[in-house]
C-alpha cells in the first residue's frame, strides 16, 4: 500500500491541467486539515481516510462520474475530508469538451461552507447542524423553507433596479410517502414517480446535479424516481443498472423533445469509495 499526498495523486491522474492548477494548491495549501489519498493497488480505486458516513443524503460515496451528452464527456473525481464531507471536486473533459477543467473546493466553518472554483470566484452555503441547505448566496440568492427534512419551498431572488430591489420566483414542493410527489414553478408543475423497491442515492437524477453544484443535496427523497411528466406528457425517463452493493453504477436520463427532433440522452456512470 502506498500512500501520495493529494497534489501527487491528482498530478498522476492527468486531472489538474492549465493555468489553475497553481490556484487550486494555493488554496489547499491554506488549510490546517491535511489530507491524504491512498492508492489500492489490488482494486485501482481511490480512497480517502473515512470511517462511517456522516452525509445526511445517502450512505454511498461517490468517488468519480463520467457524465456524457451529445458525445462530450466530462470526469468527474470527488475528494472528501476525514469527515466525509466533500472536500474538493475536478474535473477534466474528453470528446467535444477537451480542454475543458476546473474544481470546486470547499471550505467548512460551523455548519456553513464557501465553495471556490479555478477561477477563484467563491460563494456561500448555509446550512443547518442536520445538513439541510437553506441559503445559497450567489448572484440570484437561493432560500430553502423546510417541513421537516422535506423542503416545502425553493425561493431565487433577483435583483431588480426598482423597489424592493429584488424579485422572488418561487418553487413549491408536494410530498408523499416520503418522497417528492409534485414540483411547481410559475404555474407550471411536474409529477413524479417512483420504484417503491429501491431507495434514493446520491446518484439519482433528483440529487446528482445539487450534489455537483453544492456537495450535497437539499432533496432527500425515500425511493428512486423513474420519471416526471407535466400535464399528462412525459418530460423524463430514468434508467438504472446497479452494482454488487445495489448502489447506482450508471444512470441514464431520457428528455422527451416531442417529437421534434430524437429525444436527449444523458448517462451517468459512477464508482465510489
Amino acid at each position: 500500500m502506498k500512500i501520495l499526498p493529494v497534489n501527487e495523486l491528482i498530478k498522476l491522474m492527468g486531472v489538474l491541467s492549465g493555468n489553475w492548477k497553481d490556484k487550486y494548491f494555493r488554496i489547499k495549501a491554506g488549510k490546517t486539515a491535511l489530507y491524504s489519498l491512498i492508492i489500492l493497488s489490488s482494486a485501482g480505486l481511490l480512497c480517502c481516510k473515512k470511517s462511517a458516513n456522516n452525509n445526511p443524503f445517502g450512505n454511498a460515496l461517490i468517488a468519480t462520474i463520467d457524465y456524457a451528452h451529445t458525445g462530450s464527456i466530462l470526469h468527474y473525481h470527488i475528494y472528501y475530508d476525514s469527515g466525509n464531507e466533500v472536500d474538493s471536486i475536478t474535473y477534466v473533459g474528453d470528446g467535444t469538451s477537451i480542454g475543458s477543467s476546473g474544481f470546486k473546493d470547499f471550505s467548512y466553518f460551523g455548519t456553513s461552507f464557501n465553495i471556490t472554483d479555478q477561477t477563484n470566484f467563491t460563494f456561500t452555503v448555509d446550512a443547518y447542524s442536520n445538513g439541510l441547505i437553506f441559503k445559497i448566496l450567489v448572484a440570484d440568492t437561493l432560500g430553502m423553507i423546510y417541513n421537516g427534512a422535506q423542503i416545502a419551498e425553493l425561493d431565487q431572488f433577483s435583483t431588480t433596479t426598482y423597489y424592493p430591489y429584488h424579485t422572488n420566483t418561487p418553487t413549491d414542493y408536494t410530498w408523499k410517502n416520503g418522497d417528492v410527489n409534485t414540483i411547481t414553478t410559475a404555474n407550471v408543475t411536474g409529477q413524479y414517480d417512483y420504484d417503491d423497491t429501491k431507495y434514493g442515492q446520491p446518484g439519482d437524477p433528483i440529487r446528482i446535479s445539487e450534489f455537483l453544484l453544492y456537495g450535497r443535496s437539499f432533496i432527500k427523497t425515500t425511493h428512486l424516481p423513474t420519471d416526471i411528466t407535466k400535464s399528462g406528457v412525459w418530460t423524463e425517463h430514468y434508467f438504472y443498472t446497479f452494482d454488487s452493493h445495489s448502489r447506482i453504477s450508471q444512470l441514464m436520463r431520457i428528455f422527451n423533445n416531442n417529437g421534434v427532433s430524437i429525444d436527449d440522452t444523458s448517462t451517468y456512470n459512477y464508482t465510489y469509495y
